[in-house]
């Protein structure tokens, strides 16, 4: 069995003060779910896809909701 660290890259991106471009991971974390989400939509049936889009719509406001507290 290999060991975890062995198995992942370990080039990092980083910023010239030496810190992690956290930028640049929150860049490529947006870009493949927004592929993810266009595959989906691809691939679900013309009619299936209003639906997904209203739900996409109602998890897109989630955070703009009143919430308990």
């Amino acid at each position: 069995m290999t060991h975890p660290t062995e198995t992942h890259p370990t080039d990092i991106r980083r910023r010239p003060d030496g810190s992690i471009d956290t930028a640049h991971y929150m860049a490529k974390g947006r870009r493949r779910r927004s592929e993810a989400a266009h595959r989906l939509t691809a691939a679900a049936p013309r009619r299936a896809r209003r639906p997904l889009f209203g739900l996409a719509a109602l998890i897109a406001a989630l955070p703009f909701l009143p919430g308990q507290g």
